[in-house]
């Protein structure tokens, strides 16, 4: 019998907090940007290339970028003393929310009409890219802004 009131009670304490949403003036932040990271190897004798093709392609792309879509900035911070196994740098770009699929692809067109190229014009060149850096991952963030 007490094993029976006391699933039914921490039930009833689960319930009761699940349907009382907290209201926004409770929350101690607001949800902000995007902020997608991508971890760069760059390989030996390749940095000056590939900061060259960041400088020229990428700030392009990233500007094409906010100017048909909601990025709102970007950075390329480097990693000044890379223990074994981390990267050299860090590309991040900021994005105001998340693009629906139907969003990605109309900013997709947009942008390979802006640079005169295609989705396979874009593989190709990113194979060419393949002898400066490895890519070694990606991590996407939200922002927190605590009030």
């Amino acid at each position: 019998m007490i094993r029976k009131f006391s699933t039914a009670f921490v039930a009833t304490i689960l319930l009761l907090g699940a349907a009382a949403p907290a209201s926004a003036q409770d929350s101690r932040y607001d949800v902000g940007n995007i902020w997608y990271v991508s971890d760069i190897d760059v390989l030996d004798g390749q940095f000056e290339n590939y900061m060259t093709w960041l400088a020229d392609e990428w700030v392009k792309f990233r500007k094409l970028n906010a100017l048909h879509g909601n990025e709102v900035g970007y950075h390329v911070l480097s990693n000044s003393s890379p223990r074994a196994g981390e990267p050299d740098l860090f590309l991040v770009t900021i994005h105001k929310d998340f693009l629906k699929i139907a969003e990605g692809l109309a900013l997709e067109k947009k942008i390979n009409e802006s640079m005169a190229k295609d989705r396979k014009q874009f593989e190709k060149e990113g194979a060419a890219r393949a002898p400066m850096r490895t890519v070694m991952g990606n991590i996407e963030l939200i922002e927190l802004n605590l009030k």
